[in-house]
């Protein structure tokens, strides 16, 4: 990452790398703004979704605060709806800024060639040809972009459109034979998400064929309104949402999502056996900030005709907001584990406090640790279970989430970042007992830095939630240096859709947390609480013959550690570490850590959680 230019840095905290600094401030004035009700719709693989917002339609963020005013908080993502949301007022095209008319897109295939128009039977003068496409040419728009006023790109959408239901919008379905780079030889397939309920920011879309740009007209016929009331010469829109990548991911003859881009700066892929889970999004600015999150959106997309036999997909797209544009250029690698390798350079027409990079948003709602009560049959419901960090020191941590009774804030500081992500480590469909929403399949994202990051700090945002129908979770990496008006940055890494994540490391990792009152201790101080931590996995196999060598390293800070030990794991496999923790009275809160040593050879994770007594 190439820092900003111009920026005065900020001062380092005095917390070691890798250290959590935990703030649980209280919700007043930064709770998400509310998220509508929305409805289910059918997952990857065949899977149904039971969180009707959360992964059906996704809604903004709901770690985000209300949004600053006269900005719009960004539309939700439906699930496999011909979802939408970008369109301009009603007979209106919207023709991408600085293309010229929109030809037909043929669906991927070259348009017929346009007849010069004829005076008195004079032939036309020649139109000169438009350069090759190029990745400068998507700079150079956010480069121009920056240097204008911000417009706000949010559009009334005809009353039709916008009053839609969740449930009557999720019925707007693409037809799945108009699908555009259809191709047998590279199996990439694009389907548009159409305007709609939540959806009001036109977005321009473009194919990329032999180098040359075709945009692609709005046409109502590719899209099957079902019983909405809706038909293709009455819905008095045009433009789209944004749209989805598909690819034979299962099997070589089957057809799931692969990547897919609407609402906001929002998008998400997905590899082999996964279903829909987190989100992914280009920026977070000033999020859970007292002033309010701005919410940046992908005002155009580039998609370019897959060359490579079973290779990769490239989309290029600009960003705009109030304070910052940009372009993004993502290389999309379908597999196993599917990779998004993306490169961004940004533009800043004003200076932002909080700028959040490589942002993730998840949900969760309740664990085995059960802070929390829910009256439900599902012994787990969440999106994902932890936050991994492999720090610039090397030290690898595990935070387990939460879904606290207040806003909680936790900060990782550190200096050039290896990685991190939110990963749903437990992959047992007997914990969730969800046959529609299958937990166990979502998947779990991981960041992996490109350059150097400097200074800053991995921030770990978690909001309440009464249900799982909120993304209640999000983490990104936030530097230490604060863009001002005129600077530019040049940011790459790259996005790794994996399951739990076991391959990124051979240390014992902690996959439990499960926590409980004993009784008889100090109530003013908040009790003694009993924590059982199970670690697995990696090396730890190798050390257990010899386990009374295997030690656990636990502190706290502004509290009491006792009674720990180390046990075999003989249901399970590997070792339980269990300890006791009591306050002391001198605050109300505590900073824990955990990890297994053998003499004097580290050989897990680093356990980490706050703590309120």
């Amino acid at each position: 990452m190439k820092p900003a230019k111009g920026n005065d840095a900020v001062a380092s905290a005095t917390a070691k790398p890798g250290a959590e600094n935990t703030a649980a401030p209280d919700t007043t004035g930064v709770n998400a703004a509310p998220v509508a009700e929305q409805a289910q719709a059918g997952g990857n693989a065949g899977a149904q979704d039971a969180t009707p917002k959360n992964d059906a339609a996704q809604p903004a963020d709901t770690a985000q605060s209300t949004p600053t005013a006269g900005e719009a908080a960004p539309a939700p993502e439906n699930q496999d709806a011909g979802n939408a949301g970008n369109t301009g007022d009603a007979g209106a095209t919207a023709t991408p800024a600085g293309n010229d008319a929109a030809q037909p897109a043929d669906n991927g295939q070259n348009a017929a060639p346009v007849s010069p128009a004829a005076d008195n039977g004079a032939q036309s003068a020649p139109v000169a040809e438009k350069p090759p496409f190029s990745p400068e040419l998507v700079i150079d728009r956010a480069r121009e972009l920056a240097t204008k006023p911000y417009e706000n790109p949010h559009r009334e959408l005809p009353g039709a459109l916008a009053d839609l239901n969740a449930a009557q919008y999720a019925k707007i379905k693409f037809k799945a034979d108009q699908a555009f780079l259809k191709d047998s030889a590279t199996g990439f397939s694009m389907e548009l998400y159409h305007p709609g309920y939540m959806y009001d920011v036109p977005v321009g879309i473009n194919l990329i064929k032999d180098g040359k740009v075709q945009p692609v007209p709005y046409s109502s016929n590719l899209f099957d309104f079902a019983d909405t009331g809706l038909s293709d010469n009455n819905v008095g829109a045009q433009g789209y949402a944004g749209f989805r990548l598909k690819y034979p991911l299962d099997s070589v003859k089957s057809d799931e999502e692969l990547a897919s881009f609407l609402g906001a700066s929002y998008f998400r892929v997905m590899g082999r056996d996964q279903v829909r889970g987190q989100l992914a999004r280009a920026l977070a600015i000033d999020l859970a900030g007292p002033s309010g999150e701005e919410f940046p959106v992908f005002r155009e997309f580039w998609v370019e005709q897959p060359a490579d036999p079973w290779g990769k997909v490239t989309v290029y797209a600009l960003l705009d907001s109030a304070r910052v544009t940009g372009a993004y250029q993502f290389d999309i690698f379908p597999g196993e584990r599917t990779v998004s390798s993306i490169k961004a350079t940004l533009f800043f027409r004003d200076q932002i406090q909080k700028l959040g990079i490589a942002p993730l948003s998840s949900m969760f709602l309740f664990g085995e640790q059960k802070r929390r009560h829910f009256d439900d049959y599902r012994s787990e419901v969440h999106n994902s279970d932890g936050l991994l960090i492999h720090n610039g020191q090397g030290e690898w941590l595990w935070r387990p989430l939460d879904n606290p009774k207040n806003l909680q804030i936790s900060s990782f500081l550190d200096q050039n970042p290896r990685g991190f992500g939110l990963m749903q480590r437990d992959r047992d469909f007997d914990h969730y007992q969800d046959a529609s929403a299958h937990f166990e399949k979502r998947p779990g994202y991981w960041i992996t830095p490109k350059g150097d990051w400097g200074k800053g700090h991995v921030e770990l945002v978690e909001i309440p939630s009464p249900d799982e129908t909120n993304e209640n979770i999000v983490a990104f990496w936030v530097p230490d240096a604060k863009p001002k008006a005129g600077d530019s940055l040049e940011i790459s890494y790259d996005l790794t859709a994996m399951s739990d994540g076991r391959e990124l490391h051979n240390m014992a990792r902690a996959l439990d947390t499960r926590i409980a009152p004993i009784p008889g201790g100090d109530e003013d101080n908040g009790g003694i609480h009993r924590f059982i931590l199970n670690f697995r996995g990696g090396d730890l196999d190798y050390y257990m013959d010899d386990i009374a060598s295997l030690q656990a390293d636990v502190s706290a800070s502004n509290a009491s550690v006792s009674n720990v030990r180390v046990v075999k794991d003989a249901e399970n496999g590997g070792v339980r570490m269990m300890f006791d923790l009591a306050g002391t009275g001198e605050t109300p809160t505590s900073n824990l850590r955990a990890f297994l040593h053998y003499k004097d050879r580290v050989i897990s994770e680093t356990w980490t959680m706050p703590w309120a007594f």
